[in-house]
């Protein structure tokens, strides 16, 4: 049982970090990019940071998903073998 509140608390912790980052990537991109001189360059440099922080959230996502549904089958096939059949 503590091990599945832990996984919980974790995963609440995760989807705070995401969001937090998600709503903070347009303001560490703006830290980021404020170096640049060229008005349009500090622009473009800011939606490509902007894009790297979403597409690595995206696949931290995925990663997670996936890893959720291999342990959901794992935990089905689990509890299903173990199952006395009648």
């Amino acid at each position: 049982m503590n091990k599945q509140l832990f996984k919980t608390k974790r995963a609440l912790g995760l989807v705070i970090l995401v969001s937090t980052i998600s709503g903070c990537a347009s303001a560490l991109c703006d830290a980021q990019t404020d170096r640049a001189i060229d008005p349009l360059q500090q622009e473009s440099e800011r939606v490509r940071c902007e894009r790297l922080v979403e597409d690595a959230m995206a696949e931290h996502k995925s990663e997670r998903e996936r890893d959720n549904e291999a342990q959901l089958k794992a935990s089905m096939s689990k509890h299903l073998k173990a199952k006395p059949s009648h």
